[in-house]
């Protein structure tokens, strides 16, 4: 069983929707939707994850819904051991 490292709450709630969508990943839309919490709060928990090397760009985009392309993002195995 894997161990969720120990973060803030909102760094949690985001970590635990990338790593739950798998290697589909989420853009930071789709993770705002899914646990309302507005961007302003994702944005940087998802960067705090990203520089823990938690979660990182997975090279892919999906549209958004004003037709941007935006960044998937995906946890990382590492990350995930922790």
């Amino acid at each position: 069983m894997k161990v969720q490292p120990h973060i803030g709450s909102i760094n949690g709630e985001v970590y635990s929707y990338i790593v739950n969508c798998g290697i589909n990943g989420a853009t930071d839309q789709e993770i705002e939707a899914v646990i309302h919490i507005e961007g302003n709060s994702v944005r940087p928990s998802r960067g705090a994850l990203v520089k823990k090397g938690w979660i990182s760009n997975s090279g892919k985009t999906r549209k958004n819904s004003k037709g941007n392309n935006c960044i998937v993002w995906v946890a990382l195995e590492e990350g995930m051991m922790l």
